[in-house]
């Protein structure tokens, strides 16, 4: 077996949130216990949850990997991540728990008279896509990831990563999922506050800061030409510091770690994905339906700023690990980058990094991290699925008498059905980036929820048609993009398809909704709903 001690952790790890999934399970006999563990859970405990469910391996491997390559310029998409929450609070945090209660479809019918069918089933539709959509990227990053970190199959990995995730929601509800999510979002947060100190104490003297003054003297990795790697192919990490300054005195012009622009695409592409990171993170359901597990309007915006607040100090650390994973392992990146291994390299940077300092210990908390990041996301998804497809489908328009018990029983087989289509699409995906399938997800959500809402909650002219055309028109043609960009077709009846769908779609949901509601006259309750979700 390779790296027994590290598969010893993570299983460790993976028995823990087990075992509170199952010590949660007679917390799912009601509708409202299972789809957001009926309104009880603490602000703090919410807010934890709600980092671990936001950080997922793209952020806790892919922003660092992507730092240790390029610099600073692969930190922008966190702070981008970041500032969207500041959005979330400042807009639709306090509106969303005073006007729904189990789905954002709650949300957008409640205006309308709790029972619009037309939105519920658009609504259902935009997060069935959303999260299934998701789910692949975490399952494939799942399976590649563990062959990497500790040598073990892709289809067992991903076999293993959709039960577990099945087993979470369906035994522990949401509570369960809740009490996992925080425990994992603390255990990412520890393992890379504890990498950050670990690194600084053993190559930079015990100073964070020295790292970036380090970055100074650092040629990118993918910056540095064919001859200058030739040069440093017989370089080990032990040499690290002689490597950074051959490159830098081989590449006296170059820029450095922290200059910015070192990889900037286009700014058609840089503003498209800008634009649907910032607005998807308002749109993404499983962070949203979050707002539903605390009591009250303000125990959301509590959580929210404890959220942002962890969000801050971890892409920091997330930065200061990806600097000094590119000084302290700079012959190995750059010579992966050489033989064509980007992939590898974006990946393995800080599991590298933390062998390196603490040999198959370190690794296995960094793998338990990696499955923590990629099942506490995975988990947060499927049940938001799963209580969307309950009950804005099943409970409100399919069979309104069903008892609560059929409910949960409808729900739990969702569950289950959801999680097997995922590891088949994660199967069948296995080659493709997931990366850009994580970024195209944010660019349906900032497309379809997040225009919804904040129109929902903030203008009085909105109206019925509006609401359902609007997401519809959103839905349909980020997922055209999508697709088309999926399968690298370069240009759409003359229009250049984009890394992200955003730039087009969120603009053409946002004209529609607006033409719509100009052209309509159900406003619904507008006065008294907005008047509900500011609390006035």
């Amino acid at each position: 077996m390779d790296n027994p001690i590290a598969f010893t952790i993570v299983i460790a790890s993976i028995l823990l949130t087990m075992y509170i999934s199952w010590a949660s399970r007679r917390h799912t006999r009601t509708t409202a216990a299972f789809y957001v563990a009926e309104g009880k859970m603490p602000w703090r405990l919410n807010g934890a949850a709600m980092l671990g469910d936001y950080c997922s391996a793209a952020s806790f491997l892919g922003v660092a990997g992507a730092v240790a390559l390029v610099g600073v310029d692969g930190w922008w998409l966190a702070l981008g991540f970041f500032a969207a929450w500041i959005v979330v609070l400042l807009v639709i945090a306090g509106p969303l728990k005073s006007t729904g209660k189990y789905t954002v479809g709650d949300v957008l019918s409640a205006r309308f008279g709790g029972r619009e069918s037309g939105i519920r089933i658009v609504a259902m539709l935009s997060t069935l896509v959303l999260c299934t959509l998701y789910l692949v990227p975490q399952m494939v990053g799942a399976g590649h990831l563990f062959k990497l970190l500790l040598g073990w199959d892709y289809l067992p990995t991903v076999l293993v990563t959709g039960t577990l995730m099945a087993v979470y929601v369906i035994v522990g509800g949401m509570r369960g999922t809740t009490y996992n999510q925080a425990i994992q979002g603390i255990l990412l947060f520890g393992a890379m506050l504890g990498i950050l100190i670990w690194v600084s104490i053993s190559h930079f003297g015990g100073n964070p800061l020295a790292i970036v003054q380090r970055s100074q003297e650092m040629v990118p990795p993918v910056v540095v030409t064919k001859e200058v790697a030739g040069m440093l192919a017989q370089m080990e990490t032990a040499d690290a510091a002689a490597a950074v300054a051959t490159a830098r005195e081989q590449m006296p012009d170059a820029p450095n770690a922290i200059t910015p622009g070192v990889e900037l695409q286009d700014l058609a592409n840089q503003a498209s994905l800008v634009l649907g990171l910032f607005l998807g993170t308002l749109g993404l359901p499983h962070i949203l339906i979050r707002f539903y597990t605390v009591r009250n309007a303000r125990a959301a915006r509590k959580s929210a700023e404890f959220t942002i607040w962890g969000l801050a100090i971890f892409y920091a650390a997330v930065l200061l690990v990806g600097l000094a994973a590119m000084y302290v392992m700079y012959p190995t990146l750059v010579q992966l980058l050489a033989e064509g291994q980007r992939g590898k390299a974006t990946n393995m940077a800080v599991p590298m990094l933390g062998q390196l300092l603490g040999g198959e210990i370190v690794l296995g908390i960094i793998a338990a991290g990696a499955m923590a990041a990629m099942l506490s996301t995975a988990a947060g998804l499927l049940i938001s699925a799963t209580s969307s497809l309950a009950h804005d489908l099943y409970a409100t328009v399919l069979r309104p008498q069903s008892t609560d018990r059929e409910r949960v029983l409808f729900a739990k087989t969702g569950a289950g059905f959801l999680a097997a289509v995922s590891i088949v699409l994660a199967i069948w995906l296995r080659d493709q980036n997931v990366g850009v399938l994580v970024a195209m997800c944010f660019g349906i959500a900032a497309s379809t929820f997040a225009p919804a809402l904040v129109f929902t909650v903030w203008w009085t002219r909105l109206t019925r048609q509006a609401v359902v055309a609007g997401m519809g028109v959103g839905l349909v043609l980020s997922l055209i993009l999508t697709f088309a960009k999926f399968f690298n077709v370069p240009h759409l009846l003359g229009v250049p398809v984009l890394v992200n769908p955003a730039l087009y779609s969120v603009p053409a949901a946002v004209l529609v909704t607006v033409l719509v509601a100009y052209l309509t006259k159900d406003t619904g309750r507008a006065e008294e709903f907005l008047a509900s979700a500011h609390g006035s």
